[in-house]
């Protein structure tokens, strides 16, 4: 319940709290003690003869009232400043605590999860709690305070009155109950619209290419027009809601005040009641109502605020496919990998079949195969990004198992096929995850990956910011980046997952001699379509629907190996 996690966390810095409620009672009690003021000076200006220059006792009560409002003005300041700064706290802690969690989440939850949910709840759903948090307590707690405090103001001054105001006090606080759940129903809708909207924002800037080159500009504009007018009709039908709702509590609240002007009225002409006591009572009346309006949007902030708090909840609960077993230690790979009788599925279709492979330390080995053999779920089993259902992964003779997560992706760099880079400069990405890397080893990796050259042309050279993902840099400038951000890492396993497909064959050649000079020591493993990048490595293993078909040097897979010889003989005719 979101109200329990308020109360835990401002439990927390509950001298603060007690402060900043201390401040906001004494803002209020100052505000019911204004119109005891007025009322006074009222009286006392009627009680003077006609006409006098005494005006010493109404500058008392003049001077009194400014001194109030300054005091009412710097209690508001500090109270406002402690009770909604730990409001912005609370929703820090709690972006950060979502963040941190959806870093550990495995990719099964990010295939099944849409990138427009997950910014709506770091958003709208974050600012829901937050509201609650700061405007739904204050407001809640200002109500029933403020309520209770105006109606013994009200009983002391005139209890007939009392009586009479007090009657449409509960149709007020109906109507405002009853609005303010239409509202909640229809904020939802607006919210799942927002998302919506959110989703096609991203998915138009990730496939803009794609968009361009099938000329679909005006289809998705169109698409995005129905969303929009989809999310003004909603928002539209929010503000007809809350435009019936304040105008029926406005005409409650001016029928009030006619009953009471008829009451007082009677009771000021019989010398039941003084003038000044009357404008005190209209002012106190004022007062009330907000107690009962607040009743309705308080529900409605702690509903919205709730039903957020649940959804984000919803994904603090989301775990990992892969996680350590209580056993498992930190231990450093040496770059020896077995996979004994390894079987992977994917929704239930095998993708890997009794996979029994050696990769040796220090060993250039290279994978290969036709588009959907298993060639990228193996280098996604060998760094622990997906689990196999049976069979075993031994690292350096210790089953996968019983070695933390952590330390396997340490020691491993990995070079994906569709390379990712951050908007910022190319020293930043290079350097990402390795903060102490030095200027000389960014230029040395870059040099490795045969991209330093045209990192030197560049106007800002290592200063460059390259977009974002990397849109400034051609595919394959890409490629070479990523592959030098895994060779900072000075990982003890390198793995390429077809990183050089947008490389022409003389890069290629070029960077395939230098990673075999610096990797002397360092697992390689090579995946890729073509047979050129490891030619000449220590093994090959070819992979046909999820099966080792053949493994070995090159010279002895064209020997026995007709998939690989088929592959090897059609590139030979391309090139």
């Amino acid at each position: 319940m979101l109200i329990k996690f308020i109360f835990s966390y401002y439990k927390k810095v509950s001298l603060k709290m007690f402060f900043g409620f201390f401040m906001l009672v004494a803002v209020d009690i100052a505000q019911l003690i204004s119109p005891r003021i007025i009322q006074r000076s009222i009286d006392y200006i009627i009680s003077l003869p006609s006409p006098n220059n005494d005006y010493f006792y109404l500058l008392q009560f003049t001077l009194l009232i400014f001194a109030l409002a300054i005091a009412i003005g710097i209690f508001r300041f500090f109270w406002r400043i402690i009770i909604i700064g730990q409001a912005h706290f609370i929703e820090m802690d709690f972006k950060n605590r979502l963040f941190k969690h959806l870093l550990t989440l495995s990719s099964s939850f990010f295939n099944r999860t849409k990138t427009g949910d997950i910014m709506a709840h770091m958003t709208k759903d974050m600012e829901s709690v937050r509201r609650a948090c700061a405007f739904g307590v204050i407001a809640g707690f200002d109500a029933v305070f403020l309520f209770i405090a105006t109606l013994v103001f009200m009983l002391f001054l005139n209890v007939k009155l009392t009586l009479f105001a007090i009657i449409p006090l509960p149709i007020i606080s109906f109507i405002s109950i009853f609005f303010i759940r239409l509202l909640f129903k229809k904020f939802k809708s607006v919210q799942e619209t927002f998302s919506s909207m959110t989703e096609k924002v991203r998915e138009m800037i990730s496939g803009i290419k794609i968009i361009q080159a099938f000329q679909q500009e005006e289809s998705e504009a169109k698409n995005f027009d129905k969303l929009s007018r989809h999310y003004v009709n909603e928002n539209i039908t929010l503000i007809k809601i809350w435009g019936t709702m304040f105008p029926l509590i406005f005409i409650l609240a001016q029928i009030e005040m006619a009953i009471i002007l008829l009451v007082g009225g009677q009771q000021v002409i019989l010398n039941e009641l003084t003038t000044g006591e009357l404008v005190a009572f209209f002012s106190y009346l004022g007062i009330i109502v907000w107690p009962m309006t607040a009743i309705g949007m308080v529900t409605n902030i702690f509903q919205r605020g709730n039903a957020s708090y649940q959804r984000i909840n919803e994904f603090l609960s989301e775990k990992s496919d892969i996680q350590d077993i209580p056993k498992a230690e930190y231990r450093n790979l040496q770059g020896d990998i077995k996979f004994e009788k390894v079987n992977f599925s994917y929704n239930g279709q095998m993708v890997l079949e009794n996979i029994n492979i050696h990769i040796k330390k220090g060993q250039y080995v290279g994978v290969c195969g036709k588009i959907g053999s298993g060639k990228s779920t193996l280098a996604r089993l060998i760094l622990r990004v997906i689990e196999p259902q049976s069979g075993e992964i031994i690292y350096d003779s210790i089953d996968y198992r019983k070695i933390k997560i952590a330390a396997v992706r340490e020691s491993i760099g990995y070079v994906p096929q569709d390379s990712f880079l951050f908007s910022e400069t190319i020293e930043e990405n290079v350097r990402f995850g390795q903060p102490d890397t030095t200027y000389e080893e960014i230029i040395e990796a870059c040099k490795i990956a045969s991209i330093h050259q045209n990192i030197m042309e560049l106007k800002d050279q290592y200063k460059t910011i390259v977009g974002e993902k990397g849109v400034t840099l051609s595919g394959g400038q890409k490629q070479r980046l990523c592959l030098a951000r895994a060779i900072i890492r000075k990982p003890k396993v390198i793995i390429l997952d077809d990183a050089l497909s947008a490389v022409d064959t003389d890069t290629e050649r070029k960077i395939i001699k230098n990673l075999r000079n610096y990797s002397r020591g360092i697992t390689t493993i090579v995946i890729s379509h073509r047979i050129s990048s490891f030619i000449n490595a220590d093994n090959i293993f070819v992979l046909d629907q999820g099966r080792v078909e053949n493994s070995g040097t090159h010279r002895e897979l064209i020997k026995k190996s007709d998939i690989y010889k088929g592959i090897y003989k059609i590139q030979k005719l391309e090139e």
